[in-house]
């Protein structure tokens, strides 16, 4: 199971913090890579940059959600997370309002997909 994750503001420094704070946590070091999206059905724009996270554990999730919290809180901007376990994918969107819950947000998406 992984999470894809794009900023609502798609800047790349930005994606470049996120990935650097990732990468400091124990949690996520080595199980974080950029990569390019495609654009899927309905999206408009171009082709984006996103951080890919191997979620190897309920705990996990619950990490990446005090992580982003705490990421988030610092930069005031926008999450976008989806959680794909094989063919099935849930969105989440993270943001000031929200950040609190991200945890919570995060495990209600996999459970949407039938993981963990």
């Amino acid at each position: 199971m992984h999470a894809e994750i794009a900023l609502g503001d798609n800047t790349t420094n930005e994606l470049g913090s996120l990935y650097s704070w990732l990468q400091r946590d124990d949690e996520f070091r080595g199980r974080v890579r950029t990569v390019t999206s495609d654009l899927k059905p309905g999206d408009m724009g171009s082709v984006t940059e996103v951080l890919t996270v191997a979620l190897g554990s309920g705990g996990a999730v619950a990490t990446l959600g005090g992580t982003l919290n705490a990421w988030i809180g610092a930069r005031r901007t926008k999450v976008n997370v989806e959680i794909t376990n094989g063919d099935r994918t849930c969105r989440v969107e993270i943001d000031t309002a929200n950040a609190a819950a991200a945890a919570e947000l995060l495990q209600e998406a996999v459970a949407a997909t039938g993981g963990l």
